[in-house]
């Protein structure tokens, strides 16, 4: 019987254009393997959000784990905020979604990080653009407040998302309030969803870390209960478009191996 409660992943992998830093870059270049590593040891697949799919070198290491993590693009207002316009959207989407599926990589989620929305929904559906995440907030009440957002023109909202590691009193060098919201998750059949910004996760250190891997480990053993499902964004949406007749039995979206 399938788990009522659902923990999803999303991970935010690129530095912002303004923040480019060949040092940063190299850290990130070094947690990768140590977050992929981690995620295949307890089985948790993950939604890797990457600026240009094809051109990113984290792209094949993410496709070839072994459990099932999903490629997304991250965007942000230099090309999809109110004065980037709909011709540089266009173009925008077609380089990062259609190029990229021409290329042999499966990608149809959008996850924003400094833009609240995407006015020009006609270009996502035309460019293949299944489901959307919005930025992340860092109050997990907040989190919890939020309503998810509808399904529209056959376009899936992902469920408001808890930045981690974040600013604020909840967040802490101990793992106990993650898992607490795992736990509160569980006990009111709902979804929990944590959107990682690897580049904090590299400033904050090797305590951040193992914090995430202590709400990881927690996770993974509820699951193994039958308490918890854990699910990329992807299937989330393949899942609530299909219960709306919005996509055919074999979808586009990636399958979990």
């Amino acid at each position: 019987m399938a788990a009522d409660s659902v923990l999803v992943l999303s991970i935010d992998w690129e530095l912002e254009i303004q923040h480019s830093d060949p040092s940063r870059e190299q850290c990130l270049d070094t947690l990768r393997p140590q977050l992929l590593s981690m995620l295949h040891r307890y089985e948790i697949p993950a939604t890797w959000a990457v600026a240009d799919p094809r051109m990113s070198v984290a792209t094949e290491s993410i496709l070839t784990a072994a459990v099932g993590h999903e490629i997304a693009v991250l965007g942000d207002r230099s090309w999809i905020g109110p004065g980037a316009g709909r011709t540089r959207l266009g173009r925008e989407l077609f380089r990062r979604f259609d190029a990229a599926r021409h290329a042999g990589i499966p990608v149809h989620t959008l996850a924003t990080r400094n833009v609240a929305t995407v006015a020009d929904t006609d270009l996502l559906i035309a460019h293949e653009v299944r489901a959307v995440r919005n930025p992340p907030v860092a109050s997990a009440s907040q989190a919890r407040r939020q309503p998810a957002a509808p399904l529209r023109y056959g376009i899936w909202q992902a469920p408001p998302a808890l930045l981690i590691p974040a600013p604020g009193a909840w967040w802490m060098p101990a793992s106990w309030p993650l898992k607490s919201e795992i736990n509160r998750t569980i006990a009111r059949r709902g979804t929990l969803h944590l959107a990682i910004d690897a580049v904090q996760l590299v400033d904050q250190g090797t305590s951040a870390l193992a914090t995430l891997e202590s709400a990881l480990k927690h996770a993974a053993a509820r699951r193994e209960t039958g308490k918890l499902a854990i699910r990329t964004l992807g299937q989330l949406a393949e899942q609530a478009l299909a219960a709306r007749g919005s996509v055919p039995t074999r979808s586009i979206l990636r399958a979990a191996a």
